[in-house]
């Protein structure tokens, strides 16, 4: 029996040192505190910043941060950045209309309420959009004030997938996130091989306006006019510069000059009385009757805010310009839409509400 025993010590301490050197001599450093709490993480301006292994509470810093984790992660959202509106409501659970409102660090001049995120205590706070111009410190003082790990994911709309990527690691959500990445991949693809067959003479001049008169348009180069380029549509609309806001006011002079064949009009913009204003009349676009106005619900389908509903928008737009190359169904490309980000069974007719002022119209008219 002895010497049985002192033949058995070596192989386990050899076990030993065996699993100590696999936990330990990875080539992934994470591997390293596979048991620990927390890992390192890497944000998108260079900042590391320890997170929860198992996030079970996130909160968005801004309104396009809102909508990714929405679409991601509904059930792990601490609270809102910005409060719903009574036709956003129709779109979410009643379980989410009391969702405490945390502000938002951007825009609006700066809402955030460190003491209700504090209250919420969520497990990371997390900010998503264009870098900007000192985003590491802005993160680093909201991480402070709050005491809560805070990130930065950039997010411009071509880079969407690879948000949703790294939101799936943070968020443990790794199975819908593969699902978003897919559809995400999937529309960008096909709107770079769709506008490869579109030269640049036979692309349509689009204006992208707003306002009551429709005279606040988003230019060319604009964060908020994105999809037009993904749509293979030629922007007229070339400012000397445009605001980070957009929206930019021109006169009813200068959009003549532009004449351009289609209007896209944001929501609750002038679509009702485009047809029977003399300023507008001589417009080819309103000649012709390709006149628009962009789905709004839960949230614009091109910009406002900038997020994850573009790439829907980019299927929308791309089939009103040029219908025999981008050949959708939009009433079902909607509905799928809704489903997949939303977790909103959308029925035909509400589809086809949605698409009143575009597709539906357009199809009447063929």
């Amino acid at each position: 029996m002895k010497k049985t025993t002192r033949r058995r010590i070596p192989a386990i301490l050899l076990a030993a040192a065996i699993l100590l050197c696999s936990s330990g001599c990875g080539e992934h450093p994470v591997r390293e505190t596979q048991n620990a709490e927390t890992w390192s993480f890497t944000d998108s301006c260079g900042r590391k910043v320890e997170l929860p292994r198992e996030v079970k509470t996130v909160a968005p810093s801004g309104p396009l941060a809102q909508i990714f984790l929405y679409t991601l992660c509904p059930d792990q959202l601490a609270g809102l950045s910005t409060p719903l509106t009574k036709k956003q409501k129709k779109y979410f659970p009643e379980k989410y209309w009391g969702l405490p409102v945390f502000g938002q660090f951007y825009g609006g001049g700066g809402t955030i309420s460190y003491e209700s995120v504090i209250a919420a205590a969520p497990d990371v706070i997390i900010d998503m959009g264009e870098e900007k111009a000192g985003i590491a410190a802005d993160m680093d003082a909201i991480q402070t004030q709050t005491g809560i790990p805070t990130v930065f994911i950039k997010a411009p709309l071509e880079d969407t997938a690879r948000a949703y990527d790294t939101l799936g690691e943070i968020t443990g959500e790794k199975e819908q996130a593969k699902a978003l990445v897919d559809y995400v991949r999937q529309t960008l693809d096909e709107a770079k091989a769709f506008g490869a067959q579109i030269s640049e003479s036979q692309r349509t001049a689009v204006l992208f306006s707003q306002g009551e008169y429709g005279t606040e348009v988003n230019g060319n180069g604009s964060l908020h006019a994105q999809v037009l380029d993904w749509a293979a549509a030629r922007n007229v609309a070339e400012l000397r510069e445009n605001s980070d806001r957009g929206g930019d006011e021109v006169s009813m002079e200068q959009i003549l000059i532009w004449n351009p064949e289609a209007v896209v009009l944001a929501p609750d913009s002038c679509y009702e009385d485009i047809w029977e204003d003399p300023l507008w009349a001589n417009v080819r676009a309103v000649k012709t009757g390709a006149v628009y106005e962009v789905p709004d619900a839960p949230y614009n389908w091109l910009d406002r805010p900038p997020s994850v509903q573009r790439i829907l928008g980019i299927r929308w737009l791309g089939s009103l310009l040029y219908p025999q190359v981008f050949q959708y169904d939009m009433v079902r490309e909607t509905q799928t839409f809704y489903k997949l980000f939303y977790h909103y069974d959308l029925t035909q007719a509400q589809a086809k509400a949605l698409l009143a002022h575009s597709t539906e119209k357009m199809e009447e008219n063929a």
